[in-house]
């Protein structure tokens, strides 16, 4: 059959074949009509409209029964007819407003047209257009067919939505490609982006280059150490170092003291550690129990602690200590925000004479009476200590053991000096030469103490000559004041992390010296 066949209808058998063909889905029984041309089809002959109508009856029941089935293919149709659309716009590279504008001015095509392959479809000349017959039946089928529930409706405006969606995506694309600029997320490079740098050459680095050290006056808890110096390190998985056992056992037993004092006398709290050697009553020799990192030794009946460090270990941390207030110096040049020195530094020189006062079957009240002898006249102050409670902290790896003591110092009126020193024995003097370096960053306060203890000698003729023992002490000493705050806060469940914090720091400064002096004693 050929294409004259076709349009002057020769051969209605095969006509409605090729009708049955454009459906694709499934083929329907050719119906019985008279054989027409399409000069009778134009001119709308009688026989021939009656036929077709007969025909177009026909159809309109295998569109009824077909209806999935062609709906389906009219979905394929329009996908096809989208992606080809689509390509066509990205190979000539033509702006999106023509390709919707394009989008918008192509039309559905009739229900009869669509089942007509396209090449086909070119074939037929533009003035012809598909036969309508005049008894209505198709229009009613189209009017039935083009209602807004038509699944087949329904579909096509779904993929015409999708379609728009998708060509203002591209065109939202097109427009990001022509800019210069892009986004910039971050002031600075990431940790992960940053080149790594060893603390060495940091140092060498400027001072407004150098990455900031976190400390006790910061936002951040000490605890959470999030930013380490090794970029690509986190401290921990939760990102906050829960406190050493060491701290913690000594937080427990500063709070549990701390609850048997009374609010008034808070201001006559000592909290003082001092630097000495724990010694085995024994053997006469440092202790030594198999241990060989930092413990707390809790048998208090079995050693003796000796409070003096040697002479020049003494000096070695006081040197330590010059060195840092002198780079510190150096440092607030460079930054004249910060504070003009680092420690805030005294001298006392003072006596204590130690008196043991009391009546008879009574506990002797311990009384210590200091002379300033800075002052002119000398002035003279007293004091009763009373010992609350001693931690021992064992260094079996660094030169010296700790002993924490918690002191109560109350003030004894000034009337009472006097006649206590003319009622009593003096049971003990001290000379004392201390200088003291205070750090309010770590609340804590340095005291290097040159001791003088009078000893009796007589010379060579036996004369009695006056001699004295010297002996170095070195004793940190927290701020009772800032400790009490963060022992209110764990008392009250509002923050039970600044009272280990202060503790922390606290024995962090020992530990600091310590090591200054055992690294000083390897060389």
């Amino acid at each position: 059959m050929n294409v004259g066949s076709i349009l002057n209808g020769d051969s209605p058998s095969e006509d409605t074949k090729f009708e049955n063909q454009g459906d694709s889905i499934r083929p329907v029984p050719p119906p019985m009509v008279q054989k027409h041309s399409i000069t009778n089809l134009l001119n709308d002959s009688p026989a021939t409209a009656e036929g077709l109508g007969k025909q177009e009856s026909d159809e309109d029941k295998s569109f009824q029964d077909d209806d999935e089935d062609v709906d389906s293919a009219a979905e394929m149709i329009d996908r096809e007819l989208e992606i080809q659309s689509q390509m066509e716009k990205e190979q000539q590279d033509k702006k999106i407003a023509t390709a919707e504008s394009k989008a918008s001015e192509t039309k559905q095509p009739v229900a009869g047209e669509n089942l007509l392959p396209k090449s086909r479809k070119s074939l037929l000349p533009k003035s012809q257009k598909p036969p309508l017959p005049k008894n209505g039946s198709s229009k009613s089928n189209n009017v039935k067919r083009e209602k807004p529930h038509s699944p087949r409706n329904k579909s096509h405006s779904q993929n015409e939505s999708k379609a728009s969606l998708v060509l203002s995506e591209i065109n939202r694309l097109n427009e990001l490609k022509k800019t210069k600029w892009k986004p910039k997320r971050y002031s600075e490079p990431p940790i992960w982006a940053q080149q790594y740098m060893s603390p060495s050459q940091q140092e060498k680095l400027p001072f407004s280059s150098q990455r900031p050290v976190s400390s006790l006056g910061n936002v951040k808890p000490v605890f959470d150490r999030g930013s380490m110096q090794s970029g690509d390190l986190e401290c921990l998985i939760t990102g906050v170092i829960p406190p050493q056992s060491t701290v913690r056992t000594i937080a427990e037993w500063i709070y549990a003291n701390f609850v048997e004092i009374s609010v008034e006398n808070r201001q006559y709290v000592e909290l003082e550690l001092k630097f000495g050697t724990l010694m085995d009553k024994t053997s006469g020799r440092r202790l030594a129990i198999g241990v060989s990192s930092e413990c707390i030794f809790t048998d208090t009946s079995a050693i003796n602690f000796e409070l003096s460090v040697h002479e020049a270990g003494w000096k070695e941390i006081k040197t330590f200590m010059d060195e840092l207030e002198k780079q510190y110096q150096e440092e607030n040049r460079r930054d004249p925000t910060k504070p003009r020195k680092k420690f805030a530094v005294t001298e006392t020189d003072n006596i204590d004479y130690f008196y043991s006062c009391g009546e008879r079957n009574e506990k002797p009240q311990k009384i210590r009476i200091t002379k300033d002898q800075l002052l002119t006249p000398p002035r003279y102050t007293g004091i009763e200590k009373k010992r609350l409670s001693d931690i021992h902290i064992f260094n079996p790896s660094s030169m010296f053991d700790f002993r924490l003591s918690l002191n109560l110092e109350m003030p004894i009126p000034e009337g009472s000096v006097e006649p206590t020193m003319k009622n009593n024995k003096i049971a003990l003097q001290r000379g004392k030469k201390r200088t003291s370096f205070t750090h309010s960053s770590t609340v804590t306060r340095f005291d290097f103490t040159e001791v003088f203890v009078p000893k009796p000698s007589r010379n060579k003729a036996g004369k009695a000559v006056a001699s004295n023992e010297t002996s170095y002490e070195l004793e940190l000493e927290l701020d009772t004041f800032l400790i009490f705050r963060g022992f209110d806060k764990v008392r009250d469940g509002l923050d039970s992390i600044r009272f280990e914090e202060l503790v922390e720091v606290f024995l962090n400064n020992a530990r600091c010296c310590n090591n200054r002096v055992t690294k000083f004693a390897s060389k």
